[in-house]
């Protein structure tokens, strides 16, 4: 074997050698085969860069996230502890890479007042890795006592509506409170809880979505549930008249008699367009005018009040004419 490998090595260094060679010796007809040893090249140096950079002893620091894994029973943190620790850590370099990319997370038990961080922070076994230095060195816990509340949901679900399409009430939110639960202080000062933001676009009919409610107090409280469903309804609305007699509600007996000019009244108003006809025939509209309002009057004019069906959706009712003049005739005794 070693005569060949030998023969193998000549014949690569063969084929390397008109890559230095002077510029007045001839080269062999070899571009394309120059162009291939300088990467030769140029990989070999990298892998050999590599190994010996990588096999260094060196000191790195690292960023490893905090998580309290535990707190004693009927308590509950006050207060965010550092969600990170740099770590200064002395290693070879292999070592330092897998650390870097993969960072262990310091898990810290909140029955002590103050956490020792070097003594939380576990290094990957069977390296040489070692810690010089840890910032913060260590935190206090701020504990509290425990308290369960119930919160409403706060919707931050924002409604795109399609052209000539509106809103059919507001969003509905099922649940529409939650409970919360962490150290009393934090509770007792979150009068409601938000979800996370949502944008519903381009609505037309009924949609419902799920939405996660939002930790606006970094892990310091627990929600449950966790998310409600939003529904949404638009609708796309259309103007329509009713004519209707406008009544005097409220005339003692015996008393002033009431005339009004005009005696009927047409109600305009915005309807959702599938309910268009069913408003057209719905018995519920009509029109008053208390016998209160002409007694206290002072202009000759009153103002008709206008009724509609509460079982449809309608809008932006008003009366045409929006005054009427009235006559009273005294009546015999």
């Amino acid at each position: 074997m070693a005569p060949n490998s030998d023969s193998q090595g000549a014949v690569f260094w063969d084929w390397l050698r008109p890559l230095f060679s002077p510029g007045d010796e001839p080269r062999r007809d070899g571009d394309p085969q120059r162009g291939m040893a300088l990467t030769v090249c140029v990989l070999l140096s990298c892998v050999l860069w590599l190994s010996l950079t990588l096999g260094e002893q060196r000191t790195q620091t690292v960023r490893l996230p905090v998580e309290v894994v535990e707190t004693p029973a009927g308590q509950a943190l006050a207060e965010v502890p550092p969600t990170h620790v740099q770590v200064q850590v002395q290693g070879r370099g292999l070592e330092l890479l897998r650390l870097l990319y993969n960072p262990p997370i310091v898990e810290v038990n909140a029955t002590t007042s103050r956490v020792d961080v070097a003594d939380e922070v576990t290094l990957p076994q069977g390296t040489s890795l070692q810690i010089d230095a840890v910032t913060p060195a260590s935190f206090d816990m701020a504990l509290e006592p425990r308290r369960t509340r119930k919160v409403p949901v706060q919707s931050r679900v924002e409604v795109d509506l399609a052209s000539d399409y509106e809103l059919i009430g507001d969003p509905d939110l099922v649940p529409d409170s939650v409970e919360i639960e962490g150290a009393e202080s934090v509770v007792e000062g979150a009068n409601a809880w938000p979800t996370t933001a949502r944008t519903i676009e381009n609505l037309q009919d009924t949609v419902e979505v799920e939405v996660p409610l939002a930790d606006t107090l970094r892990r310091l409280v627990d929600a449950q549930p966790q998310s409600v469903r939003v529904t949404a309804r638009a609708g796309r609305f259309v103007t329509e008249k009713r004519e209707v007699a406008v009544d005097v509600t409220g005339v003692p007996s015996g008393q002033d008699l009431v005339s009004l000019q005009p005696s009927t009244i047409r109600i305009r108003y915005r309807v959702l367009f599938r309910d268009m006809f069913k408003a057209r025939r719905a018995p519920g509209f009509f029109a008053t005018v208390s016998y209160d309002q002409i007694r206290s009057d002072t202009t000759g004019y009153v103002t008709p009040r206008v009724h509609v069906p509460s079982d449809l959706y309608i809008r932006d009712s008003e009366p045409i004419p929006s005054r009427l003049r009235y006559y009273t005739f005294v009546s015999e005794s």
